[in-house]
Parts: C-alpha cells; structure tokens; sequence
C-alpha cells in the first residue's frame, strides 16, 4: 500500500515539475513614444484625404491619449470651413511615428476648447527611383 502511494505521489510529482522547468521571457513592453512633426504632417495629410478637408488646416498641440486608436492624438480643423457648413473638428491618432487614424472628435476629446496652430505641411512622398523599362517589340511572323 505505501509502494503504491509512492508510485502515485511520484506520476503526479513529474508532469508538475516539467512545467515548472519551462523558461519563458516576455518581451518587456515599451510604451509608445511621441510621434515627429513630420509624421504627425503626414497624419494630417491623410486625415485631409480621408475627409476631403480644405487646406489650411490648424491642428492642437500634441496629447496623450487613453480613449482611441493610438497612444497620441492631435486635433484638427480646417481655417476656413464652407460657409454651408458648421466647423468640424477631428481627432487624429498615432504611435510612435504611425497613423492609426481618425474620426470626428468627442465631447470627452475637448478639441474645442484648445488653442490652434497651422498644421505641419507634409512632404509630397517621393516615388521610387526605376529605370524605365520598356517592353521590347516582338516581331510578328506571317504564317504563310
């Protein structure tokens, strides 16, 4: 009787040590990082597409953020909105150095009460450098 207890202690005992003789690192977490001028101008300028705003556009200076898409947001606006339609303000979210997007702003973002200035202009994104490659002619042959 204390053979088999042992036994038994023994098959219980060895699949809880193998787990325990795992290693396991976790990737320590880096928390985002305040995007540049630049990709935030290139946030704008997406936001603009997207939206079909009008140039110039103001945005607010730089928050954090714990409500949207990404760990930072700006606001934005257009300087002079159509005349047939009420001012619309917009919020605009990034990590690090990437857009995350978009949408009209909340009560909760208060982009109305903030102070405004121009919007970076972004850069025009260059096209990649290709040599131009032109097909060659291919001969036609008569079947005669």
């Amino acid at each position: 009787m204390i053979i088999t207890a042992r036994c038994c202690a023994i098959l219980l005992a060895l699949p809880l040590s193998a787990c325990s003789s795992v290693q396991t690192t976790e990737p320590v977490y880096a928390p985002p990082s305040p995007p540049t001028e630049k990709a935030i101008g290139a946030a704008v300028a997406q936001l603009a597409k997207e939206a079909k705003l009008v140039a110039p556009l103001e945005i607010s200076a730089l928050r954090p953020n714990d409500l949207g898409l990404g760990r930072f947001f700006v606001c934005v606006r257009e300087v002079n909105p159509p005349p047939d339609k009420a001012r619309r303000y917009y919020s605009t979210f990034l990590d690090n150095n990437d857009y995350k997007g978009s949408r009209l702003s909340i009560i909760m973002d208060q982009c109305e009460l903030q102070t405004y200035s121009p919007a970076p202009v972004a850069e025009p994104a260059q096209p990649p450098t290709t040599p131009d490659a032109t097909p060659a002619k291919h001969k036609r042959r008569s079947t005669q």
